[in-house]
This record gives structure tokens, C-alpha cells and sequence, in this order.
């Protein structure tokens, strides 16, 4: 009796599998929305996030990420994207420079930016696409 639900469990997973398999397959499976090329971005859809948020000081970066979105959360290809301290507003000054990795947003709508600083402090981070900040700022320490 044993044998007979073993192989009765084992034929219904394979019909299972095979279904699963022919049903994914027989049509484009998308795992994340696909960036749309030209489109109106939404500042509150998009946003702005940084790894790690602390650092050391003379040279360790922080990598901030920004992903620019449409109404339905649709990544926007091709946007520029421009970083600065919103607090305190002259951080340059102080130490802290922006380096370009990917200023232009992907097929993702994501734009990638790299921080250092030369001397220590808390900075408020915001991005801006076409003139316009996102109301997301993200701050990042350097010690």
C-alpha cells in the first residue's frame, strides 16, 4: 500500500511540474515591470536609498541608488538624475564630493551615484530628476 501512494505523490508532482512549466513557458513571464523609455516619472513613486549609511572618512563610499518611477511603478529609461546635500546645503564645501557611476537612469529607471568625504559629519541626501526633488531624502554619516 505504501509503494502504490509513493508513486500516486510522485506522478501527481510530475503532472504538476509539467503543468507549471508548460503554463510559464507558453507566454512572457515578467518578474519586474519592464522601464518604460519615455514617460512622466512620479516624484512620490520614485525614490532614493543608501549603502551602507555610515562610512569612514578619506575615502570609503557610500553608494546611493535612485530609481525614477511612473504612476503604476514602472522604471523610466533615460532620465538624468542629479544628487546634492539637502542639509547642510554647502556640503561640498565641507568635504563631501559626488562621483558619477550611472547618472542616467537603466532599463530599471535606476541611477547609481558614489559618496566620499574628507571630514565627518551627518548629510541629508536628496535626488532630482528634470529640476524636480523627490520629496524621499535619505542621510548618510561619515566618520
Amino acid at each position: 500500500m505504501k509503494k502504490w501512494i509513493t508513486i500516486f505523490l510522485l506522478v501527481l508532482f510530475l503532472i504538476i511540474v509539467i503543468y507549471l512549466v508548460a503554463n510559464l513557458s507558453a507566454g512572457r513571464t515578467t518578474f519586474f515591470g519592464k522601464a518604460v523609455n519615455s514617460g512622466v516619472f512620479n516624484a512620490t513613486n520614485s525614490y532614493v536609498f543608501a549603502s551602507p549609511l555610515t562610512a569612514s572618512i578619506g575615502g570609503e563610499n557610500l553608494r546611493v541608488t535612485v530609481f525614477v518611477l511612473d504612476d503604476r511603478g514602472r522604471g523610466i529609461a533615460g532620465k538624468n538624475v542629479l544628487i546634492s546635500c539637502k542639509q547642510p546645503p554647502d556640503c561640498q564645501n565641507l568635504g563631501v564630493s559626488f562621483k558619477e557611476v550611472q547618472p542616467q537612469t537603466d532599463t530599471l529607471g535606476r541611477a547609481l551615484y558614489d559618496i566620499t568625504s574628507s571630514a565627518a559629519g551627518k548629510y541629508e541626501i536628496q535626488a532630482s530628476i528634470e529640476g524636480v526633488a523627490l520629496p524621499q531624502s535619505v542621510t548618510v554619516v561619515f566618520r
